[in-house]
Parts: C-alpha cells; structure tokens; sequence
C-alpha cells in the first residue's frame, strides 16, 4: 500500500494549526503556527516512511559490513552482539512500518506517528552510538579509525534523509556522533581532542543544514499547497461566475443567455425539438396588488411547478419577467411537447398561496417545432412568440400551436422588421396629428402625433406593428428621433400661422427609457428646430408607473428643462395611485376603455369622475381618449372634464391640413375682433 499525503491527514485549507509540537523553521515561525500544519506533517510523514525500507536495508547491511570488518581488525567479543541489537532494531522498526501499511487507523494519527518514528531514529542511533564507546581508549587503532570513518558515514546518510524531517535525522545522528566526539575526548592527547572538537562542530553544522533543508522543503509544501488552494478557489470561483452567468438568481432555472445557447446546440444535432413559450397570464395584477415580495415569491412557485411538469432531459429557462422557455427534444417530441404544455396549462391553474394570499394567475403557452415551423432558429423563437400572443388573444389560460395561419403573421412580421430600417432611411413612415379639445369651447389645445405606415403590398401597417418591428430591430432611437423632428416642424410651423399655445405630444414606450436615449434625442430635437419645451409633451403608457426606479429620473430631466409629461391609456392596466402620484407628470389621459359607453355606464361615469377630482387636487389636467358620440361628450362635461380626444372632435390629419384648419381659425378670429 503505498503512502501518499492524501491518505495521511485531511485536507484543511487557509487555517492556522497552533498548540501541537514542530520544528522551528528559522524565519517563519514554528511549523505549529504556521497555516498546512498538517498537510505539511502529513506530507513529511509520507516521505519519511517511504525512505524507511531502503534506510533498514542500508543500516542493516552498513552494520554487517562493518562488523566484519572490526572483528578482523579487532576481534572484539561485543562485535556479535552489537551487530544482532542493530538488526532487532531494524526488525522493530520494519514491523512498526507494516502495522501502519495495514493499519489505516493508526496512520491517519500524523502527529503521533511522527513521535514514534522519532523515538525509533533515537533508540538506533543510540544503538549506533555504542560502538565508539564501547572502544573508549582504543581510538587511535585502526579499528578506531574505522569506526570513526564508519560512525561519520551513518551520520552524513541520515542527514540526506533529514532534509525533509529534521528532528528524525537529528534524533539519530546526534547519539552516534556525540559518543564519536565523547570517545575522542576520552583519549586524553591533544589530538584527538581536536578530532572531538571537530566532530562537534561537524555535528552542529549538520544539526544546522538538517533544520534549514526541513525549514526549505515546508515552505516549498506550503507555496505548493497555497497555489493548490489558489489553483482551487479560482475554479470554484469561475464555476461560481459560470453558474450565475447562466442562470436566474430568482428562480435557479437557466437563464435567456444559457437557453439561446443550449437550443443552438440541441439544434446543432439534427434531430427535431419543439419549444414552448410560457407567460404567465395575470402576473401583473399580483405585483400591482401584493408587491413584488410576493410576486417573486409566485415566480418561485410557478418556476417548480414547470420544473415537476417536465422530465429530467428537457431544458427549462426564466427568459425574463413572468417568461419562461422549455425545450422537448426526442424522436416523438410533438406529443411530449403538447403533453407538457397541457400539464403545465393545469398545474398554473391551481391557486398560489404565499405568505397568506392567495393568487390566481394561470398561463399561456405558444408552441412550435423544429423544423417543420422554422427552418431558422430565430424564426422558431418567433413563431412560438406569435404563437403565445394567439393564445392570449383566444381568452389566456391555453396552449396555442404554430399553424399556417399564424405563419402568414410571422411572415408578415418578419419582412416588416427586414423593411422597417429603409422605411426610416427612407421617409416612408408617415406621421399624423389628432387633435386634443378644450371640451367647454371645442378650441384645440393640443395634438398627439400618431404614426401610419402604407405598404404597396402588405397594406396598412398598424402602430403595434411598426413598433414590435422597431424594437426587433433595435431602431427604437432612431423612431424616435423621426417623430420627434415631425413634431418640432408641426410646432414651428404652427407658430408661423399664430398658433403660438397649443401642444404637440409623441409616445415614448417605457422600454425605449431603459434601452435607448430617448430625453437625449428629444432634448436635442427641441434645441435643434428652436421651439419652446413647453410645447412639447411626452405621453409614457400606464406601465410606465410599474418601474419608477427605471424611468423616473430621465422624466425628470424631461420637466427640469420644460418638456411636459402625460400619462396615456390610463385604466386599461391595473396601476397604483400612490405610484401615480410620484411620477413628474402634468396630464393624465383616460384610455377608451373607460370612456366608450359611459353615458350609459354609471360605474365608468364615478370611476371617471374620481379620477377629474383627483386631477384638481393635484394639481393636474384630466384628457378623456376615444370620445365618439355628443352622449359620452355631454357626460364627460357634466362630470367637469376639462379636456378631450377622439373621432366625435377630429380624426388623425397630415400636418398640412392641420396647418390650414389653424390658418383659417386665425382669419375667423381676426375677422371677429374686426366686426
């Protein structure tokens, strides 16, 4: 059974082992006080008992050699016995050496097998040692001079075997040349009390050398265990850096970047996968109502309940937000993947409880396969995109397969994100301009730029569409660099005609906030055409409200150099009015959904109401969108509604007939101070 370090003592990285016996090692402190105390003893153990056997040979044969020798010379009585105490010594030590080969136990002590390998070095050196003494007055024979040759020899071998464990060489040689010397001494002429002077000195040289090559050999175990542990954090670390790089903190699942990686890879074989896009349907609400405590708390939950719906082979990933990716692969992956996507549909349907509260969210999942739905794998993330959106938009709380169907609008989809960059190059984007109404005097007040797009072959292309492409493509700065410099040459235009107070408002998405420079280009639009800040409005959608810490201090910097700041489509999310209530914003515009029907609806009507009284109080302006009928405008200026917008007051115009309306109210109005 061979030795080795690792069977000797544990491994106990970066501590400082004290209170155990060691060798001073000069210049660095007690081997006890030193860290790898007992990796270091472990290693020096190691060492020691794998030199042992060639070091009981070589006594035993020295010894035998020796003998003859002296009992030619000599003929000592002694010589036999010495010689048969040298072997038993040997055959001690040989037995002690297999009971630790075949005793795990008792190696596994490092410290109290070092003291008895100590303890054995002394009784053979001790043994050794007997010899010159045993020729007191004798030394100056030829047998003396033999066995002080002989006595030199063993000692000068032990201190080769010392250089990694001083005290064990020390303990052995020190006896043998001590009675050397002492023999010497004992001869009582000057010259051999310079012989025993010298041997004196010969041992405290090697005493010496035998501590600094024990002290050489700890360091060099310390710097080599230190770049071991180094070597060791350093991958512990990078594996650390490499789990958190592909996986979600929140939830543990792989994260966007590790699934855009392992669906490359599974791709890459050749067989077919089907991937599945899971959102959970009423997520929002949860956080709006309980905080993202519990929110993130309801994503823990779901992330398991996907995880038991799936088997051990299929890829899952948190995409972001309340989106989740998994990846089927097998030769039957079709069934597998709709299986799944069934089971997962009704283990989401179950309640979440946590920390008391009780949510009801569900999920929507779009499906498609590869490569019978995409022959790309961007196409295939896509189609099962599109694939989800058709699920919610047939009531949420369902699977929705890729189909020919939806493949036409992933088509579609597709060529107008390819186009969309030349259409901006190009000014094929047209911009129009729908008026916002004083509702007691029917005067505009204000324009929101919407923009249209007409393909010569897809046809009109909605603003949903225009915008989706635009932020596929990475080109939201570049919209919005484009509206806001139609918008400047409305506003600049309109001063021209005498319309020097009414506002010309664009849409900023509030992801645009977060990816883009939106208050950059829009602050530098409005420097470069020259026209007042306070003419220019900036409306952000109510989602805006969910992530004041994102988007908060860029609309500030917006109010700090004049821009004002509407809230739209407000209602048709669930927001905060505490988080409302925290935004810089000067206007708050009703969405639609509120105000279609309301002067039949009475709950519309009170929750419209409250929101006009809301607005005196703090101070700012209340615009009711979508406004179709006289009924729903006569109710709206019964509740005390300032300000409103929709196809009953105008619909979306071109900037020039814009600036032709005002041309002509300005001649009226001229015309009637004159009369």
């Amino acid at each position: 059974m061979p030795f080795s370090s690792t069977h000797l003592a544990p491994h106990l990285p970066w501590r400082a082992y004290k209170g155990a016996t060691g060798s001073e090692i000069p210049g660095n402190g007690p081997l006890s006080e030193r860290p790898y105390r007992q990796e270091i003893q472990a290693e020096q153990l190691n060492i020691a008992l794998t030199n042992l056997p060639a070091t009981l040979i070589s006594s035993t044969v020295i010894s035998a050699s020796g003998s003859i020798v002296l009992d030619i010379e000599s003929g000592y009585s002694w010589i036999p016995w010495w010689l048969a105490v040298v072997v038993a010594t040997s055959v001690l030590r040989g037995l002690w050496l297999l009971r630790l080969r075949h005793t795990p136990a008792a190696i596994a002590n490092t410290e109290g097998c070092l003291r008895q390998l100590r303890l054995l070095a002394f009784l053979a050196g001790t043994v050794w040692g007997s010899v010159p003494l045993l020729q007191i007055g004798q030394i100056e024979t030829l047998s003396g001079a033999f066995t002080a040759f002989l006595m030199a020899g063993i000692s000068a071998g032990a201190l080769i075997q010392s250089m990694v464990l001083a005290e064990q060489g020390i303990l052995f040689f020190t006896p043998i040349l001590l009675a050397t010397a002492g023999t010497f001494f004992a001869q009582g002429n000057f010259a051999c009390g310079v012989i025993g002077a010298n041997i004196l000195l010969l041992m405290s040289m090697m005493v010496f050398q035998a501590r600094r090559g024990s002290a050489r050999f700890c360091q060099g175990e310390e710097a080599r265990l230190s770049t071991l542990e180094l070597a060791k954090s350093l991958h512990e670390s990078n594996r650390k850096l490499d789990y958190l790089a592909n996986h979600d903190s929140l939830t543990g699942l792989h994260n966007r970047a590790a699934f855009n990686a392992e669906l490359a890879a599974r791709a890459a074989k050749g067989v077919g996968l089907a991937l599945a896009i899971v959102d959970l349907d009423n997520f929002k609400l949860v956080n709006d109502t309980h905080g993202h405590i519990v929110g993130d708390k309801v994503l823990i939950e779901a992330a398991t309940r996907i995880s038991h719906a799936c088997q051990p082979s299929e890829f899952i990933a948190r995409l972001g937000g309340d989106e989740f990716a998994i990846i089927i692969d097998s030769a039957v992956c079709e069934r597998r993947a709709e299986a799944l996507c069934k089971l997962a549909v009704a283990e989401m349907a179950r309640p979440f409880v946590t920390d008391g509260v009780t949510s009801t969210i569900g999920t929507s999942i779009g499906l498609a396969l590869f490569p019978q739905d995409a022959e790309e794998l961007s196409d295939l993330f896509a189609a099962a995109d599109i694939a989800l959106y058709a699920a919610k938009g047939k009531g949420k709380h369902r699977v929705s397969r890729f189909d020919a169907d939806l493949r036409v609008k992933l088509e579609r989809a597709q060529r107008i994100e390819a186009e969309i960059g030349e259409a901006l190059a190009e000014d094929r984007l047209n911009v129009v301009f729908q008026g916002q109404h004083c509702l007691l005097t029917g005067a505009v007040v204000g324009h929101e730029t919407l923009i249209r797009w007409g393909h010569p072959e897809l046809g009109a292309i909605s603003p949903m569409e225009i915008l989706s492409a635009v932020r596929n493509a990475d080109m939201g700065d570049r919209l919005t660099e484009f509206v806001a410099r139609q918008a400047c040459r409305l506003l600049r235009a309109l001063t021209k005609v005498g319309d020097a107070t009414s506002t010309v408002a664009i849409n900023i998405s509030p992801v645009e906030f977060l990816t883009g420079h939106p208050v950059s280009i829009i602050l530098d639009t409005i420097d470069h055409f020259a026209v007042r800040p306070d003419r220019f409005e900036v409306e952000v959608t109510e989602e805006t409200i969910q992530d004041l810490k994102g988007v908060n201090a860029e609309l500030n910097r917006l109010v700090s150099f004049g821009v004002k700041i509407a809230i739209d489509d407000f209602g048709s999310g669930h927001s905060s009015l505490v988080k409302l209530a925290s935004l810089p914003f000067g206007k708050l515009k009703i969405d639609r959904s509120l105000i279609s029907g309301i002067d039949s609806r009475e709950r519309n009507a009170q929750l419209v109401s409250t929101l006009i009284s809301f607005g005196e109080r703090l101070k700012f302006s209340v615009l009711a969108e979508g406004v179709e009928t006289a009924r729903e405008a006569e109710t709206l200026r019964r509740l005390g509604c300032a300000q409103v917008q929709g196809f009953h007051f105008s619909r979306p115009l071109p900037a020039r007939d814009i600036l032709a309306q005002t041309r002509e109210e300005a001649q009226r109005a001229r015309l009637r101070q004159v009369s």
